[in-house]
């Protein structure tokens, strides 16, 4: 993991002829050039978002953990600004207490509660309000619950930005993106794009990103069966 967005966007301008290969950027500034670098900014995050969302693989810097803790007559708890999703339940790792989602969404829960604030003690359900992006949770603590700390895990916003940010795969993954990257830009700036570069080439990055060889094919040639490579063809011949 050694390319940076800087590599990325001088890879994918150079792919797109906007710079030779001698004319390579050091900054994301440049008056200009800047609505080529913007284009294959947000064209590499709307990549590695994908790869990401198509794999079900956890990003490596995506990951992170928070705290809630109650308080006596609240019921709404702010959470992080960076949080995309949370990974429920909340745990209270004292008490050996969840929190769980409520299966119905906020609108649901708000109508179970048709006396909200008779709903007083232990909270065992929540659910993201749609309003503030708070968590809303089933019960009002009391004195008793008043303290009680609940971890919980959530994956959030780790958009690339600066030139130095780090793509957060191998060389590998990297080198199938850029082609995939490059057609996103030309799409972005009103060219021709190839969908179907796109689709063969996320299909590498993503079973590069999973670590795991594509499906093997047997094929029947003069009544010998032959196993191809995963990769499409024998890597240890031209």
């Amino acid at each position: 993991m050694s390319k940076k967005l800087i590599d990325g966007v001088n890879d994918v301008l150079s792919k797109a002829l906007v710079l030779s290969a001698t004319n390579r950027l050091t900054s994301l500034t440049n008056s200009g050039k800047q609505g080529f670098i913007d284009n294959a900014v947000a064209s590499w995050n709307e990549a590695v978002d994908e790869i990401y969302s198509k794999s079900k693989v956890l990003r490596p810097d995506q990951g992170s953990e928070d705290t809630i803790t109650l308080i006596t007559g609240v019921r709404e708890y702010d959470l992080p600004c960076d949080l995309i999703q949370i990974r429920w339940p909340l745990q209270d790792e004292t008490n050996g207490r969840f929190i769980h989602d409520y299966k119905g969404g906020y609108e649901e829960l708000r109508h179970l509660l048709v006396q909200p604030d008779n709903y007083t003690g232990q909270p065992t359900m929540g659910a993201i309000s749609p309003v503030d992006s708070s968590l809303y949770i089933d019960m009002i603590p009391t004195s008793t619950e008043n303290g009680d700390v609940y971890t919980y895990f959530y994956w959030k916003d780790t958009g690339l930005t600066r030139a130095t940010d780090v793509f957060p795969f191998s060389d590998v993954v990297y080198r199938a993106l850029v082609p995939v990257v490059a057609e996103l830009w030309r799409g972005n700036a009103g060219q021709n794009r190839s969908d179907n570069i796109i689709k063969k080439n996320y299909g590498r990055a993503i079973r590069a990103l999973k670590k795991e060889p594509g499906e093997e094919v047997w094929i029947k040639r003069r009544g010998s069966t032959i196993q191809t490579s995963p990769l499409g063809h024998d890597p240890y011949r031209a």
